[in-house]
């Protein structure tokens, strides 16, 4: 009894949080929508003021809110902690040292993503929203009292924010249940977060706001010849997204290492890159990479060295302080790879691409069920089988890397286990 009341009263504040972050990720959408087509239109005129854009960013966040510049790895650090019926996390890390989310984080973050993509940071939105979505879900638990269920709550929220902005609900599902720690699963919180993400992917549509999604079709299976290019085209995906959280690992910590004054570093770096970004082709590289994405599944238009330029831009932008999420970036890298290998073994274009979308971010974020749900639901119940064997084999290779620095790498092998 004691833990079906749990579940009913969790799914039904995980429905209040999953409305109120259809509202958010619907509106939010809509905004990023409208941001980027005056970007797009004006980019000579917007771009150059990027450096001065990242010290207003930096500013802001100082100023108000220091803590809400760690992104989704507070959210990891809050929810891995144990939480007692006041709020306070007993464990890991500065998270037990704020005891709730900063005041004003959702906000906060909302206006300061909207600054960096307005001005061509090459960055994305998803981070952004899942961080609101963990902010939303801990002030539910407070506001109902129910703090010794946060955790679950947080977890909702997560679901709910991906669920409704990129109107996956499955995917947003895994994917909260699997970001905090590689190799386990929170089961506590499945139904409330399904319900949550549901209701905001419901909610979202009825705002007006539309996701991106492309149906991959595939007539009959791939030759025998056409599966290995797969299986050699998925470890590359693998090594990719290993090689994209390595980097931004190494960036971060060098750039801290090196850079002492942080509206310095910011505004330097953030010249250079609008210069890079305007001579090449055009700002292409800014914002998320939904134009890149268009570009793939619409019209087959790709260059080949777009994953890896995209890459570059994703990384120093990320590293230095323009923080809004990696997800559509990585996806956006992922079907330019995916594209390149199609052009050069023969796969079929659609589908190499969207193999290559879901597999680079599963193995950049090192979760495995969420992008193969999202592969799944962005393109199509076709591409399921491929999208998910790509995802398996670079989920193998990444080597237990992650762009989440705190996430917990729990063991992933039963025979690591029977050996304990």
């Amino acid at each position: 009894m004691a833990v079906m009341k749990k579940t009913i009263l969790c799914s039904l504040i995980a429905a209040v949080i999953g409305a109120v972050m259809g509202v958010i990720s619907g509106v939010f959408g809509c905004a990023i929508e409208f941001i980027t087509e005056i970007r797009e239109e004006y980019y000579l005129y917007l771009t150059p003021f990027l450096g001065a854009a990242g010290i207003v960013v930096i500013f802001l966040y100082k100023k108000f809110s220091p803590y809400s510049q760690q992104g989704l790895d507070l959210a990891i650090e809050y929810q891995m902690g144990g939480v007692d019926e006041k709020g306070v996390v007993k464990d890991f890390g500065h998270a037990r040292k704020i005891g709730k989310f900063p005041k004003g984080y959702a906000v906060l973050k909302i206006f300061n993503n909207l600054i960096m993509l307005l001005f061509g940071a090459s960055t994305g939105k998803e981070g952004t929203i899942a961080q609101c979505g963990a902010a939303v879900g801990d002030y539910a638990s407070r506001i109902f009292k129910s703090r010794k269920y946060s955790q679950i709550l947080l977890i909702s929220g997560v679901s709910a924010a991906l669920g409704g902005l990129f109107q996956t609900p499955l995917g947003g599902l895994f994917f909260a249940l699997e970001f905090a720690a590689s190799g386990v699963l929170f089961y506590e919180a499945v139904i409330p977060a399904l319900i949550s993400a549901y209701a905001s992917c419901f909610i979202s549509k009825l705002c007006g706001y539309s996701a991106f999604s492309f149906a991959v079709g595939l007539e009959g299976g791939l030759e025998p010849l056409q599966t290995a290019m797969l299986v050699i085209g998925a470890a590359a995906f693998g090594l990719i997204g290993r090689g994209f959280a390595e980097l931004l690992g190494k960036a971060r910590e060098l750039y801290k290492k090196r850079v002492k004054d942080p509206y310095i570093g910011i505004f330097a770096v953030g010249c250079v890159m609008a210069a890079a970004l305007i001579f090449l082709h055009g700002g292409r590289y800014s914002g998320a990479g939904e134009n890149i994405i268009y570009g793939i599944f619409a019209d087959g238009e790709f260059y080949i060295y777009d994953f890896a330029l995209k890459l570059v831009f994703t990384v120093i932008c990320v590293s230095v302080g323009y923080t809004g999420g990696e997800m559509t970036p990585l996806i956006a890298i992922g079907a330019a790879a995916g594209a390149a290998l199609a052009q050069v073994s023969g796969l079929p274009f659609g589908l190499s691409a969207a193999a290559g979308a879901a597999a680079v971010y599963g193995a950049a974020t090192n979760t495995l069920l969420a992008p193969i749900f999202i592969g799944i639901e962005l393109f199509g119940g076709d591409t399921a089988l491929y999208i998910a064997l790509s995802c398996v084999i670079a989920f193998a290779v990444n080597g237990n890397r992650s762009i989440y620095s705190s996430q917990r790498h729990i063991i992933r092998s039963f025979y690591s286990v029977l050996k304990k």
